[in-house]
């Protein structure tokens, strides 16, 4: 099984580090820098469901959710409220949780 493109799911993403893009702890591989670029602009449309950094909790978000980028990561909340609680420790939840 090999690794789909999120924008272009008919092409083969690549492993390299340099098509790499983390959204609050999913990571996306892109088959090439353009469709990396596409994905940067409109990540809500490409990324499917997403886990709330501070709850933990999986949703759909939209492109009115809260979001906060840090350490060059984006990060989109579920809530006001959970984007209020990364934004006072955001180290103590950017990193990825395992359960």
């Amino acid at each position: 099984m090999s690794l789909r493109d999120p924008v272009y799911p008919a092409y083969v993403a690549s492993y390299d580090p340099k098509l790499r893009v983390f959204v609050n702890q999913e990571t996306y591989f892109f088959s090439s820098n353009d469709t990396k670029k596409r994905f940067l602009s409109d990540p809500v449309r490409y990324s499917g469901p997403l886990t709330d950094p501070v709850t933990q909790k999986r949703f759909r978000p939209t492109p009115r959710s809260p979001r906060a980028k840090y350490q060059d990561r984006l990060f989109y909340f579920e809530s006001p409220v959970t984007q209020r609680q990364f934004a006072a420790a955001p180290k103590d939840f950017a990193r990825r949780r395992e359960n």
